[in-house]
């Protein structure tokens, strides 16, 4: 192959003027000119090029200052983070379970075998643009023994993010709405104690403020769409219950949304309010030997269109009816007021949960005799005392704890005990709306923990391999308390119990009443990236029912873990 001799002296021209130091010139113009990288947030002192005036725009003036330019836009203009963590876990106890908070809110990362533990390795870090461009990511898988599976990919996941917006794609740990996830006893709806599923969310995922109104108005929401992980499981849980007609579901979808508006601006004045609302669905999926509106089914495969999403979005129908091929769409109310002062911050919040349209709205559709419908508004009178209730307290430092959580569970109401839709009644009754129970996909669970509150035992703990929830008529009093007995050693104390009456279609023998309580203590050897050793001690008293096996459960939990900041 022939060289072209002027290429080469071209490129040979092109190499020297890049090893020259930039003219006086060039320093001139970096004085009386503007910088033009002045709105990086990172603010690093970035080169200036000339300006091209017939083009309006910056263009460099040499190679040198090209090369320049591009190299400190690499190193500076992108702030990069990456924390590896190493964590394992061991847990011992006494009892037909293990003990209920070492069980639940832990992201279905947890056991109900007497022994059980694994090993943790994750890798989560993020990259910050400049333009308000950024990118979070991560990687995190466990190796179990006495779990369900023998590992869990727990996490894998990219969040794209411009400015207040951000597209998340993978399956990622998430917690509740407006709850502590260390002291909480978890959302109603939502609330970090099964297994994460993979889903694309679209969302503004923290408050942004509007910039109208001086500022006194914030917006968050999200919408979502994934697929449960589950359906080998449902089908043994099925197959244990019958070998010839095994009832389940399974490759159930999963769509979810939700929008938040909070009231307030504490820089003018510590009240703040938030209301919002949360509706998740199950939908799509194949159905196997279950009857749905009396007819049996050996296989129905139910719509997995794009239409069946957008069917999902807007979940009821004209009549306000919503059939099983419209899926199974339940959700929640939230209220707030926070009170922010300049160390001590208190909320009280509300969740109420709702099944339906009649604890959605407080509206139920009547028939008269000629099957016609009628709107009627109950308001109040229906099942709208049926929620959480909950106190926060932050503290300063220097006290003996740090955060506590008080709250107050009630889901015996469900809109009353009557459900009458047959021929012989000419008007209906709606009622004894059976939370995180359907006909078609069983119940509100993933891998038979409780997407929502953990509190109404999840079918996980049955040990008939039913799917179902066996009691969730409930009323809880939860304590969560957590602190710094010194700059190494923290806790942190949860203590619950709760009473069970069952369902309102079966009802337990006799009330069941159950304590569960757990002290953990933390020890550091030095800052947030050094070793952390944590114990847990926790046990379960359950008297006049076997939901938690009718036996005390005892056990202790050890955690070793440590992080490492790569970037």
């Amino acid at each position: 192959m022939k060289l072209n001799t002027r290429n080469y002296l071209r490129t040979l021209i092109l190499l020297l003027f890049s090893l020259l130091p930039a003219t006086t010139v060039l320093a001139q113009f970096e004085q009386e000119e503007p910088d033009p990288f002045a709105d990086d947030p990172f603010e690093i002192d970035q080169p200036v090029v000339r300006r091209n005036v017939r083009r309006g725009q910056w263009t460099p003036s040499t190679y040198s200052d090209q090369a320049e330019m591009i190299e400190k836009m690499l190193k500076a203009s992108i702030k990069r983070k990456m924390d590896y963590r190493f964590e394992t876990v061991g847990a011992l106890s006494q009892g037909d379970y293990a003990p209920f908070w070492l069980v639940s809110n832990r992201q279905g990362l947890s056991s109900l075998e007497n022994k059980s533990g694994y090993i943790r390795l994750s890798a989560l870090g993020g990259m910050l643009l400049p333009n308000t461009f950024g990118v979070d990511y991560g990687m995190d898988m466990t190796i179990n023994s006495g779990f369900q599976s023998s590992y869990y990919i727990q996490q894998v996941y990219v969040d794209l993010k411009y400015s207040w917006l951000s597209l998340s794609m993978g399956t990622k740990e998430r917690w509740g709405e407006m709850k502590n996830p260390k002291l909480s006893s978890g959302g109603l709806t939502w609330s970090g104690n099964a297994l994460p599923m993979p889903q694309a969310r679209l969302e503004v995922p923290e408050f942004t403020r509007l910039n109208i109104l001086g500022g006194w108005f914030s917006l968050k929401g999200h919408v979502g769409y994934g697929r449960y992980t589950d359906s080998q499981y449902r089908e043994e849980m099925a197959l244990n219950i019958s070998k010839d007609k095994p009832s389940y579901a399974d490759k159930i979808l999963h769509h979810s949304k939700s929008a938040f508006l909070k009231v307030g601006n504490v820089e003018k004045f510590p009240l703040e309010f938030i209301w919002g609302l949360e509706m998740y669905a199950q939908f799509g999926g194949n159905l196997y030997n279950t009857s749905t509106a009396g007819e049996f089914h050996e296989y129905k495969q139910f719509p997995t269109g794009l239409s069946s999403y957008w069917d999902i979005l807007l979940p009821f129908n004209a009549t306000g009816k919503q059939d099983h091929d419209n899926g199974n769409t339940l959700g929640s109310w939230h209220l707030s007021f926070d009170l922010t002062f300049d160390e001590w911050k208190y909320r009280a919040y509300y969740e109420h949960f709702y099944e339906d349209h009649s604890s959605l709205l407080g509206i139920e559709y009547k028939n008269n005799a000629q099957g016609e419908k009628d709107f009627v508004f109950y308001g109040y009178k229906r099942n709208w005392f049926d929620g959480q209730y909950g106190i926060e307290i932050n503290a300063p430092d220097g006290l003996p704890f740090k955060n506590i959580v008080l709250e107050f569970m009630k889901t015996k109401d469900q809109c009353g005990s009557l459900c009458v839709d047959t021929d012989a009644v000419t008007e209906r009754v709606d009622g004894a709306e059976n939370y995180y129970n359907h006909t078609v996909y069983k119940s509100y669970a993933h891998w038979g923990y409780a997407i929502g509150n953990p509190v109404l035992i999840s079918p996980i703990y049955n040990k008939d391999s039913s799917m179902l929830f066996k009691s969730n008529r409930t009323m809880m009093f939860h304590l969560g308390i957590d602190g710094t007995i010194s700059n190494k050693l923290d806790y942190r104390i949860l203590a619950t119990n709760t009473s069970h009456w069952g369902t309102y279609m079966k009802p337990l023998n006799e009330v069941s009443n159950i304590t569960s309580l757990m002290l953990e203590c933390s020890y550091w050897t030095g800052d947030a990236y050094s070793w952390k050793f944590t114990l847990s001690g926790a046990m379960d008293i359950e008297r006049g029912g076997n939901l938690l096996g009718g036996t005390d459960n005892k056990g202790v939990m050890l955690s070793i873990s440590k992080v490492w900041d790569i970037l």
